[in-house]
């Protein structure tokens, strides 16, 4: 599981989320994480995704 210091201190930054078993990628903004443990990124539509810390296996930062 990914430290929860680490995502929050990448809040407001472009971010690849990785998640567990799902071989899929998100990217969007890292919105903040919510007291549920949930990540929030916003994508480039606009859209929120909710992502729990737990299911989290790799986030990247983008520059």
């Amino acid at each position: 599981m990914i430290a929860r210091k680490i995502i929050e201190g990448l809040v407001d930054t472009f971010v690849y989320v990785y998640i567990k078993n799902i071989g899929k990628e998100f990217g969007g903004i890292l919105k903040s994480i919510n007291e549920f443990d949930n990540v929030i990124i916003e994508d480039k539509n606009e859209n929120l995704i909710y992502i729990p810390l737990s299911e989290i296996s790799v986030i990247t930062e983008r520059r």
